[in-house]
């Protein structure tokens, strides 16, 4: 059985439209619960990043690839190119307020694919590397709504569009 977050439940119940069918809101709803609590629906832990000039609804984005830091704007200056988009701790559902870090490349341990239709993504507005370590901070916490394509490999690029603010500064939750 899945654990789902009240805050989960509040996301999924402003995303859906009213008169939708049942049978589908249920299945979106599984796929988000999945991406939700276990690391963007694989088991990996950790979560997707973009850009906090990127986080706005409606926009495509990408959340993993080679070309992560040229195709994401940050407020807080370049992210290094060595970061593809996937930040391995912590562990835990992404929170606003908090600070992650990761491995370059393939080293930050993405998850499988497909992914679920709906994640949760931080948005970062500062990255910086020192050493085998790139470290972020969460401004934000989105929900993206993946598009096909998705691989492991930075090659394959992950991207989808924003739909939900779960946290932050654009509203849609405690900060």
């Amino acid at each position: 059985m899945v654990a789902v977050s009240r805050r989960a439940v509040r996301v999924i119940r402003r995303t859906l439209m009213p008169g939708m069918l049942v049978a589908s809101a249920a299945l979106t709803f599984a796929a988000w619960a999945t991406a939700a609590t276990a690391g963007g629906g694989s088991g990996s832990a950790g979560s997707f990043v973009i850009g906090d000039g990127n986080a706005t609804i409606g926009t495509s984005v990408t959340f993993w690839g080679a070309q992560w830091w040229m195709a994401n704007s940050l407020s807080g200056g370049l992210a290094p190119a060595a970061f593809k988009g996937f930040a391995n701790t912590p562990e835990t559902s992404p929170a606003c307020g908090t600070n992650w870090s990761t491995g370059p490349g393939n080293s930050s341990g993405p998850p499988p694919g497909p992914l679920p239709e709906l994640i949760e993504v931080i948005v970062a507005s500062h990255i910086a590397k020192s050493g085998p370590t790139i470290s972020g901070d969460t401004q934000e916490v989105v929900v993206v709504k993946t598009n096909p394509g998705y691989a492991p490999d930075p090659g394959h690029a992950g991207t989808g569009t924003v739909v939900e603010v779960v946290c932050g500064a654009s509203g849609g939750g405690p900060t």
